[in-house]
């Protein structure tokens, strides 16, 4: 027997045989609390031989004969080895999608991944039917902050002749760093906005809500395409062959657009935009689609399929709030139509009068316009890219107007307007007269205050004399008894 019975025959008897199942060299095999194989007589279990990878160094010698090639191993992949895996291969179920690599952590995309997942495996729906119905999900979640907004936002539009300069008025205050003004117009401003039912947080509750969630959606459906989820590629839909890549067509950002603008013409998904600024609201209704067209493009197919769905709820729902009905049925205020107001201060029967008076002079000057374009026949027509600039030029001009009387209004500098929203008269003083008729009449009670110190003073000091000349007398009367006498 190799070794004899001994414990050190055993090891010898066990280093043979591992080495006559291996055919790599001794380098291969680790070294384990710093012995080797036949280097202790302390007793240990036999350990196993098992085939680990180790590193293999040039300096290191091989028992195999250095002129043949090592043979490659046999050995099956071991359960750290993911070049193999297949993804197809994984189970869906609730928290599929993190398997997968799309973690998103604690957020509204997690929150949004969540909800798609359970709708996913709850409702049998595929991965595209799952993201149209999260997206719907989460629009009617938040459709009560919608309607709060927008019966808010009216409440404000209705009494805008109320509001306006009292805030314009606290603006004022503000800029001239009269603290004791702005704080009771402030206090007036909450008391107004209490009797009449408004909450100006509402205004921007559905923002604060529809903005981190339309993002958490749009990175979570941005991942799956992108990874992509093998479900999601597998699917199909009408003309698009692969959920993916982007609609060949551009159907699907046509339509979104489509939807947005539609959505604005009616008035915003609040329902309440504001009519009187005219350039804004086209600058809205054709500058936001058009961008929205250039980013949607490029995006996956799934990705274009949920904007267009949640732009398609955005019009419903500004259609039911643009209907008075609606509104009726279930408790928001009604925008109040906003009669055009008088600039001319003129009221009563002569209004009819003066407007008359207004439509001719327009139409002669409409008249005068004509002729004066005809007399001109032989200047060139404008070509259709000449007009397109001069109409983008009016329309900037028109907007800088808009906007520079918004902000004036909103910051107190606006003109002055009445308790009924009409134009107040205008002051006879331009601001400056107004400054030089201040200062002119600081300078004349400077002056009819020094004035006013002078006879002062020389009264007191015509009184003191008359007191010192009167108490001399007294004096020398008491010194002289007799006189008196």
């Amino acid at each position: 027997m190799l070794g004899g019975p001994s414990l050190k025959g055993r090891l010898a008897r066990q280093q043979f045989t591992a080495f006559a199942r291996s055919t790599r060299s001794i380098s291969r095999f680790p070294v384990r609390n710093g012995k080797v194989l036949g280097g202790s007589t302390t007793w240990r279990p036999p350990v196993p031989s098992i085939a680990l990878p180790a590193a293999r160094f040039n300096s290191t010698s091989s028992a195999a004969n250095p002129g043949e090639p090592a043979p490659e191993s046999s050995q099956q992949p071991t359960e750290w080895d993911l070049s193999n895996l297949d993804i197809e291969a994984i189970p869906e179920k609730i928290g599929y999608l993190k398997e997968l690599g799309l973690d998103y952590g604690w957020g509204p995309s997690s929150v949004v991944e969540y909800i798609m997942e359970h709708v996913h495996m709850w409702s049998g729906l595929p991965w595209l039917g799952s993201i149209v119905a999260t997206g719907v999900l989460i629009r009617f979640a938040i459709l009560p902050f919608f309607f709060r907004s927008a019966d808010a936002s009216t409440r404000i539009s209705n009494n805008k002749h109320i509001i306006t300069p009292l805030r314009a008025k606290m603006m004022s205050a503000a800029q001239s760093q009269n603290h004791v003004e702005m704080q009771k117009y402030r206090a007036d401003l909450a008391k107004l906005n209490s009797e009449l039912g408004i909450k100006s947080s509402n205004v921007f509750i559905p923002m604060f809500l529809q903005i981190p969630f339309g993002y958490g959606c749009y990175r979570v459906v941005s991942g799956m395409a992108h990874l992509p989820v093998p479900g999601l590629a597998a699917e199909q839909f009408a003309w698009i062959k692969d959920l993916t890549v982007a609609d060949p067509f551009y159907i699907l950002p046509l339509l979104t657009s489509g939807f947005l603008f539609m959505s604005l013409r009616k008035g915003g998904e609040f329902g309440n935009l504001d009519q009187s600024q005219q350039q804004m609201r086209k600058l809205m209704m054709y500058g936001m689609p058009a961008i929205q067209f250039l980013f949607l493009a490029f995006f996956p197919a799934a990705l274009q399929m949920y904007f267009m769905t949640t732009g398609l709820f955005g019009l419903t729902q500004a259609y039911m709030l643009s209907s008075s009905s609606f509104r009726a049925a279930v408790g928001i205020t009604i925008p109040q139509q906003q009669l055009p107001t008088d600039t001319s201060g003129i009221t009563g029967p002569d209004t009819g009068r003066a407007l008359r008076l207004l439509t001719q002079a327009i139409e002669h000057e409409k008249a005068e316009i004509a002729k004066t374009q005809k007399a001109a026949g032989n200047e060139p027509n404008l070509s259709f890219i000449d007009r397109a600039i001069n109409n983008i030029k009016e329309s900037k001009n028109q907007f800088t107007k808009e906007t520079t009387k918004k902000l004036e209004e909103m910051s107190g500098k606006g003109p002055k307007t009445n308790a009924d929203g009409s134009l107040a008269e205008p002051a006879r003083l331009s601001d400056k007269d107004r400054k030089l008729a201040e200062d002119y009449e600081k300078r004349r009670k400077e002056e009819e205050d020094w004035k006013r110190e002078e006879r002062n003073f020389a009264r007191r000091e015509a009184h003191l004399k008359a007191l010192e000349r009167e108490r001399e007398k007294a004096k020398s009367a008491f010194k002289n008894p007799s006189t008196k006498q």
